[in-house]
């Protein structure tokens, strides 16, 4: 029986889970199958046969990694059981799309047809979650390594520290603040001022604005049970990432009446995030290191060294379907590791070595939270669960709290993997998997609060079992933890305030450059500088949408990051022998933490990281800000720049931009949003909260729920922007689902 609230938000209920699975699947298949097909196809390097050339490259790169291949063997390896739902619910699939009256309209606008599916698209739609959530282009390992050749050790760590000021870790650590290189060891002021000239590049978004979730025990609660909130942040689309639903089904060993709300993941048979009534939790990235570069020697004969002896690389090909053209064949080659690349910067060859690639990474393990009572069966599920791995925050309905990562961790040897490793150490790093018991976990704290954000959670010798993956600058964690430490009896509605902060405390520093370099003699020399001056100097102090003050700062923190970056990017290139040609001098922002880098400099303002374009760094402050308010209009038209000017929602279909006039009803509306990235209220134009939980398990009827879009895919549907306003404004909507609108009874096939 499938009954749906006027938000078409179902209650699933059945007297099996594979009879859960199956409506699922049915539901998923009628409302998002082109955003399933995308899912697949995206991790299988599959999208050419769907939409032409113009997903040629991408199905290239992606076929690298056999992800149809390594699908095929977590299925094999499933349980009986959890195989029996999986199998229901590609047969749901199968069953929603056949019984639609008509192929879905995507299907129509790129006249083709939808394919069936199969029980490994399922983990091909998690694998597209490995490419969204783990470094899969290994950027911080690259980057690190080339710099490696090129500089000192010193230098990579103040270029990329560990250690920020706004570190706010839940299990604290001290690690080392880095000197700041002298000139013995980087000088930018013996190149000539026309060395950096012609500076290329492009400013690269601040992608990690990640996740955030936080748990408070039963000891800040009136009711003594836990709260649990959660805010995902992801790319945004239409149709929306998540599908929301509630199951009802009998408990298989106790006969125990189950029932669990929460969003599934179009694609996959589970619920991703929600609560059961005695337990709720929700993920955030982990942003540990789950990617490993492993430095080749390549001999001749397709031979390459392993810590045995030679061995001979696997070379493959792969037949890439394009639509409208003949199929093409790429050649790939392997290693023990993984497949071979090339660094972006010089010649060096590398295996890249993926969690992802091993079947054994990846199940449906989380199902099984549907049935736990307590926060150490939710994190013993966690450990077992295979997913990209995430920070998994859990409470209890007795006030209990914890955290853990869900998904699978490999052994570590200890090496710094922030770096290349070298092949004589590859085989030694990732010996195994880590056992359960011996996963990092944190359980009842004694300040009652957990928080995660996307920056490093742990320290010490947990810190060592997951290692460094590229963790997201520490202020809006920082912000977070800060909050909770306010509250002394927590509530829904107090979280969804903490949830809902958007005070600038990063961009602060930065504004306090601008005033100190905008003193009164050199900002009375222009206009432009007065007014830009007294938009700054009387800002909210928030990412609020009507604020110019705030839009200046952002503009002037980016600017100038752009510009420093590609100073210090060319000046770095210029040191190696062998650098490939073409590569743009903003290269340096695939480094992790290098915000710390540029505020320390701005701070310190030492003369030997400076270009000798520049006689000072006041000078490079002042330069910025009037290229600013030329870029912005002129000091005349200050006044409408605001902060929502430029943060407006970008959320769209894909296919919208291919239909003239009528693709723009495919999107959500345009509207202004208020957050930033480095605050909890964490919100780009097309990235940001992609759904908001926050629940007491047991007391769900006071849970608040968000989510940037509608249940259904169609833009006819009823429930295509169902919610999106309510998102747009953070009303506090019901987490349950309401009174049943429509009822659909699915009967065996006699």
């Amino acid at each position: 029986m499938i009954e749906r609230d006027k938000m078409g938000i179902p209650v699933i209920a059945g007297q099996q889970r594979a009879d859960i699975a199956f409506a699922l699947g049915y539901l998923h298949a009628q409302e998002r199958f082109f955003q399933m097909d995308l899912n697949r196809r995206n991790s299988a390097g599959e999208l050419s046969e769907l939409v032409g050339e113009v997903a040629l490259q991408h199905d290239k790169t992606q076929r690298k990694h056999r992800f149809r291949r390594t699908a095929k063997q977590a299925v094999t390896i499933m349980t009986p059981n959890q195989l029996a739902v999986l199998e229901a619910y590609t047969h749901g699939v199968n069953q929603g799309l056949k019984h639609l009256k008509d192929k879905p309209f995507e299907y129509w606008l790129l006249n083709t047809e939808p394919q069936p599916w199969r029980n490994e698209d399922t983990f091909l739609t998690v694998f597209s979650m490995y490419m969204d959530l783990n470094d899969d282009e290994v950027k911080l390992d690259n980057a690190k390594g080339f710099l490696s050749r090129i500089t000192s050790t010193e230098v990579i760590d103040f270029v990329s520290p560990l250690r920020t000021r706004w570190d706010a870790p839940v299990e604290p650590g001290i690690y080392p603040i880095p000197e700041t290189p002298g000139v013995e060891q980087i000088n930018l002021r013996e190149k000539p001022s026309d060395f950096y000239t012609a500076l290329t590049g492009e400013l690269i978004e601040d992608s990690l604005i990640g996740s955030n979730n936080w748990a408070v025990s039963g000891q800040l609660t009136d009711h003594g049970g836990a709260i649990v909130e959660d805010d995902m942040h992801l790319n945004h689309r239409v149709p929306t990432i998540w599908y929301r639903a509630q199951f009802r089904f009998p408990d298989a060993e106790t006969g125990e009446p189950v029932n669990i709300t929460g969003v599934t993941l179009p694609g996959a048979p589970i619920m991703v995030v929600g609560s059961n009534g005695k337990v709720a939790w929700g993920f955030t990235n982990s942003s540990a290191d789950w990617v490993d570069l492993v430095e080749l020697d390549l001999g001749e004969n397709n031979l390459y060294m392993t810590p045995q002896g030679p061995e001979r690389l696997t070379i493959w090909n792969e037949t890439i379907q394009v639509k409208g053209q003949a199929p093409v064949v790429v050649e790939y080659r392997g290693t023990r590791w993984g497949p071979v690349i090339e660094s972006p910067y010089d010649s060096v060859q590398y295996a890249l070595r993926w969690i992802a690639h091993d079947p054994e990474a990846t199940n449906i393990n989380l199902m099984n939270l549907e049935t736990v009572n307590s926060v150490e069966e939710a994190m013993a599920v966690a450990n077992s669960s295979g997913i990209p791995p995430q920070n998994f925050t859990v409470g209890d309905a007795e006030g209990n709290i914890g955290w853990t990562i869900a998904g699978r961790i490999p052994t570590r040897s200890g090496l710094d993997t922030s770096y290349p490793l070298s092949w004589q150490d590859a085989d030694s790093h990732w010996r195994a998997w880590l056992s359960p018991e011996d996963y990092p976990r944190i359980f009842n704290p004694e300040h009652n609060r957990i928080w995660t954000a996307n920056a490093r959670i742990v320290s010490g010798k947990n810190y060592e079992k997951l290692g460094n993956g590229g963790y997201a600058l520490g202020p809006r964690q920082m912000q977070i933890r800060d909050d909770l430490m306010t509250i002394e009896t927590a509530d829904e509605q107090t979280l969804l305030n903490v949830a809902l902060d958007d005070r600038a405390l990063y961009l602060e520093n930065f504004r306090q450059i601008i005033l100190n370099a905008l003193g009164e003699p050199v900002r009375s020399e222009k206009s432009g500088r007065q007014v830009f001056h007294q938009f700054v100097e009387s800002w909210s102090g928030r990412a609020a949408t009507d604020d110019v003050g705030y839009r200046l700062v952002r503009e002037f923190h980016d600017a100038l990051k752009l510009k420093v970056m590609k100073f210090l990017g060319r000046y770095f290139m210029s040191l190696a022998t062998d650098a490939k040609v073409g590569i743009e001098d903003s290269w340096l922002q695939k480094i992790n933490h290098e915000n710390e880098m540029l505020l320390r400099l701005y701070q310190e303002q030492p003369m030997n990281w400076l270009s000798s374009e520049y006689s000072s760094w006041n000078e490079l402050f002042l330069e910025t800000i009037d290229e600013l308010v030329v870029d912005l209009g002129g000091a005349d038209t200050l006044a409408e720049a605001t902060w929502g000017q430029r943060n407006t929602a970008k959320i769209h279909h894909p296919l919208s931009s291919a239909i003239p006039v009528l693709g723009q009803f495919l999107n959500m509306p345009a509207v202004p949003l208020e957050g930033d990235s480095w605050m909890p209220r964490a919100q780009h134009p097309d990235k940001g909260v992609s759904e908001r939980m926050i629940v007491a398990p047991g007391r769900e009827e006071n849970a608040i729920f968000h989510m940037p879009g509608g249940q259904s895919g169609h833009p006819l549907s009823p429930f295509f922007k169902k919610g999106y306003m309510d998102w747009v404004e953070a009303r506090e909507t019901p987490f349950l689902p309401g009174d049943a609108q429509y009822r659909l009874t699915l009967l065996p096939i006699q």
